[in-house]
């Protein structure tokens, strides 16, 4: 399901919102409610957001765990992806206070798009789980989780919010079903265009007082139920891309905010593009 919320007309952004479908977010939610305990304390924040962890059993393929940072909003509020767009918080997870614990790999399921009136947020709203892959010291004993957020929330003003939650993972615990249902929508890595998706060129263009990266992308649906995501490097700016009336599958991405022109050339970007069918994530050097 597309819902969409309309920029101005002038500011020539792209229009669609994806969303995941209300119905079955509510079914993932009320699974995951059903096997899991009873929410963690939110340390400054208790409504309208509420976040724990829930235990996702050991994975077929190894010794490591699956678990969930799942975050449930109240109607109307959003929260952040990893780049929260043109202004926000993005989630910055501490799991320094667990124990045998040797890593976690951190899995961002797809976001969706929406204008506020003043700018873009790519977030969620509703419900999220961030599935988090998670590397014992030990295997042969339970990883104590422990994860500290410093996240924003959203509705008609933004406000920065912390939590912390834990959870015992003893790999006895069967897959929760929203856990999977998140971990589906995680953007797949890939190289290139393949049959699904992917981006077909970056290129830079020149010609004008202001460098435009010009992204040409592969996603199957229609034009207009897709969007782009560019993630730059440190200390740049980027806006969300601009979809070109001109070409389908064409965004137009201004860089007049990287430090400066010479830092272009040889810069590596990465690139998250959705569609509601599929989502891929690429990186690109930019000429």
């Amino acid at each position: 399901m597309i819902r969409r919320s309309e920029p101005p007309a002038h500011t020539g952004v792209p229009r669609p919102v994806l969303r995941i479908p209300a119905l079955a977010a509510a079914i993932a939610a009320l699974s995951i409610l059903a096997a899991a305990p009873a929410p963690a304390a939110a340390q400054a924040w208790q409504d309208p957001a509420r976040v724990r962890l829930i235990d996702g059993g050991v994975l077929a393929d190894g010794p490591d765990r699956l678990a969930g940072l799942e975050i449930l909003l109240d109607p109307g509020w959003k929260t952040y992806w990893r780049d929260p767009g043109d202004s926000g918080i993005p989630p910055q997870l501490d799991f320094s206070g667990s124990r045998n614990l040797a890593a976690v790999e951190i899995e961002w399921p797809a976001p969706e798009l929406h204008w506020d009136g003043y700018a873009w947020i790519v977030g969620y709203t509703e419900a999220v789980v961030f599935p988090l892959v998670v590397t014992p010291q030990d295997p042969d004993v339970p990883v104590d989780l422990d994860v500290r957020l410093a996240y924003g929330v959203c509705k008609d003003i933004c406000v920065p919010a912390e939590a912390e939650a834990e959870r015992l993972l003893d790999g006895r615990s069967a897959r929760p079903a929203g856990i999977e249902f998140y971990r589906a929508r995680v953007p797949v890595a890939v190289d290139g265009p393949d049959g699904r998706g992917g981006v077909v060129s970056a290129t830079v263009d020149r010609s004008g007082e202001v460098p435009v990266l010009e992204l040409r992308l592969k996603l199957p649906g229609e034009p207009d139920d897709a969007y782009a995501v560019v993630e730059a490097p440190e200390g740049w700016y980027l806006p969300v891309p601009e979809r070109s009336d001109a070409e389908p599958g064409l965004f137009l991405v201004p860089l007049d905010g990287a430090p400066d022109a010479a830092a272009i050339r040889g810069a590596e970007l990465r690139v998250t593009g959705v569609s509601p069918t599929f989502s891929f994530e690429q990186r690109v050097a930019l000429d």
